[in-house]
């Protein structure tokens, strides 16, 4: 009992640092698309260490403290807990930032037709909506702006934004700005027009979400419940467990019955995805 307790106590520990230097690194990372410039590490400092060094270093002692607690099956949640909280941190982070950046681009394009109806050139008047909108929009504009200072082509430093971006409506974006460049013509109407179109799709998305969202938490726990009442069994009922792994027969019936809850939880997942 003391064992299990010290290897309690060690899991802990070691997923605290591995989350904490995780959020860092994941932080820092958002930072630098972000625009921002990080400070120059000295060199007598050690290296980070990547998160996947991090997630095998806290695995270990979750696999023991599983083991211990509730045999195999515990064991390999804990494992594939620690491996895969960090994945999915780093996913949401970017999914946020992405998200983030789909609200500001309708605020961009009308902040872009504004300086042009002043009558600054299509340059300049990104350069006004680098200066006066936050990040992360703001930063990637700035990079534009840095990347035609450089000597590159307004139309190639677009492609790259857009790329960078992301998503149909960066792409339409781009494609509206770089066309103007080769065509001319009234672009400010034509930039007023796609904020509005860009605001529309935005709202769209966020009433489609809203609509999808009882539908989406019952995919959740229709996936995480079976998961959930087997761990439980393995705590409650950990010699039936042990025995159902201890034969080939058992093992493949736990593995091909996992194997179909995470089929219908994709299933589910894949007929609530609308394509934009």
């Amino acid at each position: 009992m003391t064992g299990a307790l010290a290897a309690a106590a060690l899991a802990v520990v070691s997923g605290v640092f591995v989350s904490a230097v995780a959020a860092s690194t994941e932080r820092d990372l958002l930072l630098v698309r972000s625009g921002w410039t990080p400070v120059t590490r000295d060199r007598r400092s050690p290296p980070s260490l990547p998160l996947g060094a991090l997630s095998v270093a806290g695995a270990v002692p979750a696999w023991f403290v599983g083991v211990a607690l509730g045999g195999v099956a515990l064991g390999l949640a804990a494992v594939g807990a620690v491996v895969a909280v960090p994945a999915l941190r780093r996913r949401r982070r970017e999914a946020r930032r992405e998200a983030a950046l789909q609200e500001q681009l309708a605020e961009g394009v009308g902040m872009i037709a504004a300086g042009l109806r002043s009558g600054r050139s299509l340059a300049g008047s990104i350069e006004l909506a680098a200066d006066e909108l936050s990040p992360p929009l703001g930063g990637s504009f700035r990079r534009v702006v840095d990347r035609v200072a450089l000597g590159e082509r307004l139309e190639d430093a677009l492609r790259v934004w857009s790329s960078e971006v992301g998503g149909p409506d960066a792409r339409v974006t781009g494609g509206v700005l770089g066309l103007h460049r080769r065509t001319g013509g009234a672009l400010s109407a034509a930039l007023d027009g796609l904020a509005s179109t860009l605001r529309a799709r935005r709202s769209a998305a966020r009433e489609l979400r809203s609509l999808t969202a009882q539908a989406r938490l019952s995919a959740a726990i229709l996936g995480l419940l079976p998961i959930g009442f087997f761990l439980f069994l393995s705590v409650v009922a950990r010699r039936d467990v042990e025995t159902a792994f201890g034969t080939p027969v058992g093992t493949g019936a736990v593995l091909v019955g996992f194997t179909l809850q995470a089929c219908a939880y994709l299933w589910i997942r894949r007929l609530l995805r609308v394509e934009p």
